[in-house]
């Protein structure tokens, strides 16, 4: 029906939001899932990918297990995924290395906005909560803290990333993007997803075999972490659906600090940063019009986003 393909359509759309925020240090796809009402039946649905449901293929056949594994949705918010990484990743390299106020700033005004409303909606301030809440603050904080790793491409190691790496792209607040620039891996990455886009256009033997077999490694553990830890937040939010609400808040709340636009790089390092006063600013110009549209257009595209669940929900 219409409405069903406009769900979908719908649904795609935030897994190209996801996909840019996962490419982004210092951003979380998990953020994204969150504050556009997709989080709960995201993990859901990655969970009834198993072995049982696909033993049914036999005996109920290929649409009875689509429709268990929740398929559709599933398919609609990867593609956007997959679409988002595949056809953004140059565009905000360019933007981070370019137009980095105007991006953070972006950012910081949706995770300020998420913040806000995900604390009035799904949260009550009970001290407990509160205690949750500053926990899942200090967490972030205390992750965001630390350095860069050097650069790593041993095959196990890129198993491991993916694995850890997935865990905290499903974790609101804390990046995906940013654990692995900590593990060393960030530019091995991006680099080989940027050479699989010209392998399409100009292929190469050898080269192929390389970058498929560092993103096939990093993939399977991408699968395996996003498998085993979703199992586990499903249980947390179905268990302690309050307290898991408060520190997810607390992981977005102690990342703020890393997109704040104004950064003073750290003397004698060479990505190490931290937040400062526009007045305080050592990066030229601090841009605070651009700054402030930026922060405005996050705070609107939160409310479009509430806008559209509406329409899902109907």
């Amino acid at each position: 029906t219409p409405l069903q393909e406009m769900r979908y359509f719908i649904l795609y759309l935030k897994g190209m939001l996801m996909g840019a925020a996962d490419l982004v240090p210092g951003v979380s796809g998990g953020t994204l899932a969150l504050i556009t009402g997709i989080y709960k039946e995201l993990l859901e649905s990655i969970n009834a990918v198993s072995l049982e449901n696909f033993k049914l293929l036999k005996t109920k056949g290929v649409l009875v297990v689509w429709k268990k594994i929740n398929g559709p949705f599933l398919l609609a918010v990867f593609g956007g995924i997959i679409s988002s990484i595949l056809l953004l990743s140059r565009l905000l390299e360019w933007l981070i290395e370019n137009e980095p106020i105007g991006l953070w700033s972006f950012f910081f005004g949706l995770l300020i906005a998420s913040i806000l409303y995900l604390s009035k909606s799904e949260l009550t301030l009970k001290p407990l909560n509160i205690l949750y809440l500053i926990l899942g603050g200090l967490i972030s904080f205390l992750v965001t803290q630390l350095n860069g790793g050097s650069n790593q491409s041993s095959l196990w190691y890129l198993f491991l990333s993916g694995f850890i790496g997935i865990s905290a792209m499903i974790l609101p607040g804390l990046s995906g993007a940013y654990i692995l620039f900590i593990m060393g891996v960030y530019q091995t990455i991006l680099s080989n997803v940027r050479q699989a886009q010209d392998l399409l256009f100009e292929f190469d033997q050898d080269k192929f075999i390389l970058v498929a077999s560092i993103l096939g490694v990093f993939i399977l553990g991408i699968v395996v972490g996003l498998k085993v830890f979703s199992k586990f937040l499903s249980w947390l939010l179905n268990r302690y659906p309050e307290r898991s609400i408060a520190v997810l808040i607390g992981l977005m709340f102690g990342a703020l600090h890393k997109v704040w636009p104004w950064q003073n790089k750290v003397v004698d390092t060479i990505d190490k940063s931290y937040a400062v006063l526009p007045s305080e600013y050592s990066g030229g110009n601090p841009e605070i019009l651009t700054a402030i549209i930026f922060m405005v257009l996050g705070f609107l595209i939160l409310f479009l986003i509430e806008k559209s669940k509406a329409i899902i929900s109907r």
